[in-house]
Parts: C-alpha cells; structure tokens; sequence
C-alpha cells in the first residue's frame, strides 16, 4: 500500500495516476481519493496526478483530537507526501476545504507550486458560512453518519441531481458509507468541520505569486459564488470562472464532469481561463 510517514506522526494513503508534470489533487469535507474518480482518467492522460487521503479520511491517519484537523497541518500533511515522492514542484488542485489547503501551501510554500487551482473556494470563515459548517458537525458530534450524508448532499449537490438521477444519489450513499471498506467517522468529520470554520486567509492572499485559477459553481449552496469570486479578487492576476447551468454544485466536478475537466485542465495547459480579478500586487497589499 502507498502510504507516506509525514510530519505530526500522521500517516497518509496515495494513490499516482499517469506521467507528466505533476499535479496534487485535494478533496474537500470527509471526502477521501476516491471522490476524484471522475477526474483521474482525464487528468492523468496529461499528468502525473497524485490524489490522497486527507487526514481524519479513508487509509490516512484518523486522530483523536478534532483540534489537530487544521487547513495549516492538513497542508503539511500534502507537502510532506509531495517530499515523499521526490516532487520539488507541483500543480496544486483543491476543493472546497482541499482548496484551503492548497491557499495555505501557495502562502507558506510558493516554490512548490507549478500553479494553484481553487475549486469552491473562500478566504475567510463567516458567520453564515460557521452556520451552515454546524449543520454537518451536529449530526457527525453523535455519530450519525446517514444523517451527516443526508445533509451533506442537500448543500453540495444541485437541486436537479438530487430530484431527476435517484440512482446515481444512491450509488453515492452506498459508495460512502455502506460499501466503503474505509467509512468516514464523526471523529474524522470533526477533524474537518474544525478546520472548515477556523480557515482565515483572506488578509494573506495578496501574497500569493502563483498563477492562479479560482472556480465557483452558480449552484452552490455551501460556498456561494461570492467567496469565490473574492478570493479571486484577493490574489494578484488571478482568473476567475463561473460554471453555470443547472447542475453547476459545490461538486459540479462530478455532476458535470466534462466541462469541469475541460477548463481545469485547459488551464493547466497554460491557457487563459475566465476573467482577470485579481488585485495587482499593490492593490492587494492595500487590502490587508
């Protein structure tokens, strides 16, 4: 089994897809490696694609403590698997609290970036935002995990996937709970729930050098379009796009994965993608 001994004596499961330049994929709240299937095929027919478990998720370390489950330990978690496997530089790809993640990497560790993609972003924990965070954790604090999922699939799923593909709904509570050899628990969703409320990058992103692409789904519900977009604003040239449609979710990369891999990778490509709303360095020192 692959796993990499990483700082904090925390131990981390991965899996590499595929040659070419490298790029780390981090999946967002309770979710492990396997919620990227729909990407790994396509990425890895360009790239090198490396996708973990995140800590308190799958194969990976699971700790006690909900308070060790930081967006700051969880991206030394990434950057020690990145030592691991002798990768200096890497395009880095997160979703929702992976894209925290990868926010804190691209600040503390800008060498190690080929580029940075932020997928259902924000730069700062609000109240509406803590709100909707304590929706998840109640039910996981009791161990509830259908109730967990229940909720989960409300705030990160469109209306339209959840009323007219039952089957496919299904097949994803039976993929993350029933049939998982590795099941989540309401420790480990803790964990992330706790790192979910305390990210707070927003005052810190002006430093980011990295070229950059920030993504939002117009159907997200859990993290609105608007966290994005300020983020975007936030990092110096950044670009900004906007998926719409119906089922453009918080997990759009899922219900239209097509088009989502189509512009991340386009990107990745090294073409211009969405608009420009990034702060010019000055702007952005200005702001924080």
């Amino acid at each position: 089994m692959p796993f990499a001994d990483v700082p904090d004596g925390i131990r981390i499961f991965y899996e590499e897809h595929g040659a070419g330049e490298p790029v780390l994929l981090l999946m967002g709240t309770g979710a492990d490696h396997s919620f990227w299937e729909p990407q790994i095929a396509a990425y890895a027919a360009r790239h090198r694609t490396i996708v973990i478990d995140s800590r308190g998720t799958g194969q990976s370390s699971r700790p006690d403590d909900p308070a060790t489950c930081t967006a700051a330990s969880m991206a030394r978690d990434a950057l020690g698997v990145l030592d691991h496997l002798g990768i200096e530089r890497a395009h880095l790809c997160g979703l929702s609290l992976g894209s925290a993640i990868a926010q804190e990497i691209a600040i503390d560790a800008p060498e190690r970036l080929l580029s940075l993609s932020l997928h259902g972003t924000w730069g700062r924990s609000d109240e509406w935002f803590i709100r909707a965070i304590d929706t998840l954790e109640e039910p996981a604090r009791q161990g509830d995990m259908r109730r967990y999922l229940y909720w989960a699939l409300m705030w990160v799923l469109s209306p339209r996937f959840l009323a007219e593909q039952p089957g496919a709904v299904a097949e994803i509570e039976r993929s993350y709970l029933l049939e998982n050899p590795h099941p989540p628990t309401g420790a480990g969703i803790m964990g992330h729930t706790h790192a979910d409320k305390l990210h707070d990058t927003l005052d810190r992103l002006g430093s980011i050098g990295a070229r950059t692409l920030v993504t939002a789904g117009e159907m997200d519900w859990l993290v609105p379009p608007r966290y994005g977009r300020e983020v975007a604003r936030r990092i110096p040239g950044a670009r900004y796009h906007l998926f719409r449609g119906d089922h453009a979710s918080h997990c759009a990369c899922v219900e239209m994965a097509d088009e989502w891999n189509r512009v991340t990778l386009a990107f990745l490509a090294g073409e211009d993608v969405g608009e420009i709303v990034g702060a010019r360095a000055h702007d952005a020192s200005e702001d924080g």
